[in-house]
């Protein structure tokens, strides 16, 4: 699991999936919730708005926004919408951290001078998660519409 920080959001990344089972139990979230506020001493209360980015490749992306509503505040609760949001993710790279062996499974697209990357097959995933930024949602659509597929 890693956090990040994106526009008055927390960004969860796991890679792994999540069973559609959990997700639709909030239980899973109250655990993830503690698990955040532990592991980052985060204050976590209110009302929260979350919207799970799933990829069969990845795994999970879980954007969590706080909906600014007094109410919770006032009582220390935690309530949620969640929805779920099949995305194809695509990993922005660097040329030099392209590995040639895996060309043919995967489609490399070129918009401005960035070089994006869309998976193929789950195997070369650890060879480009490391030296790539996952791009998912509306970015990803925005690329995959307005970019050109290159070959190196």
């Amino acid at each position: 699991m890693k956090l990040t920080f994106k526009d008055n959001k927390i960004v969860v990344f796991l890679n792994k999936p999540i069973k559609l089972k959990e997700i639709k139990s909030e239980d899973y979230f109250r655990k993830l919730f503690i698990n955040i506020k532990n592991k980052y001493n985060l204050k976590l209360n209110g009302y929260y708005k979350i919207n799970v980015y799933m990829d069969k490749f990845f795994g999970s992306v879980i954007e969590i926004e706080n909906q600014e509503i007094d109410y919770y505040d006032y009582f220390n609760q935690i309530d949620m919408e969640i929805k779920v949001i099949m995305s194809t993710f695509l990993y922005e790279i660097n040329y030099e951290y392209i590995n040639k062996s895996i060309l043919d499974k995967i489609i490399i697209y070129k918009l401005k001078d960035k070089l994006y990357i869309k998976i193929l097959d789950e195997s070369v995933l650890n060879r480009i998660i490391e030296y790539s930024k996952i791009i998912y949602d509306n970015s990803a659509k925005i690329i995959l519409k307005t970019s050109k597929k290159v070959k190196i």
